[in-house]
């Protein structure tokens, strides 16, 4: 397993205590939904520059399933670690209520910046062809 850097650490740590009835869930599939948002906004503008044609067509089909399931089995491979988990929180349970306070601002604009980045480039950018 590759190494994590500190900020996804910390935002791991972040979700992991937002709320206590599924932490788990919370993690794997927020980290999921906010790169799903951000490998279409990538795709997006990749395609809006006419670099590349990704014809992925999202919208008909099974397609949209396939990789919503592909993406969160990955992500569950990725990131689930319960031994890397608890050092995690061990490295993060002593922050000052400060650093607590500031760093759920950034968590939680880093998460609503992901999605509001994608649905501002589908309004922003020629409509592309997912």
């Amino acid at each position: 397993m590759l190494p994590l850097c500190k900020f996804y650490r910390y935002l791991i740590y972040k979700l992991y205590h937002f709320s206590d009835d599924t932490p788990v869930f919370n993690v794997i599939m927020t980290l999921m939904l906010v790169h799903f948002y951000q490998l279409l906004t990538i795709i997006m503008l990749i395609e809006s520059s006419k670099l590349y044609d990704f014809k992925l067509n999202l919208v008909d089909g099974y397609r949209p399933f396939v990789i919503f399931i592909s993406f969160s089995i990955l992500h569950f491979l990725l990131f689930y670690n319960k031994k890397r988990w608890k050092a995690i929180e061990d490295e993060f349970k002593n922050e000052s209520p400060r650093h607590k306070k500031i760093g759920t601002i950034i968590v939680i604009s880093y998460v609503i910046g992901s999605a509001g980045l994608f649905f501002a480039s589908l309004f922003m950018l020629p409509s592309p062809n997912l």
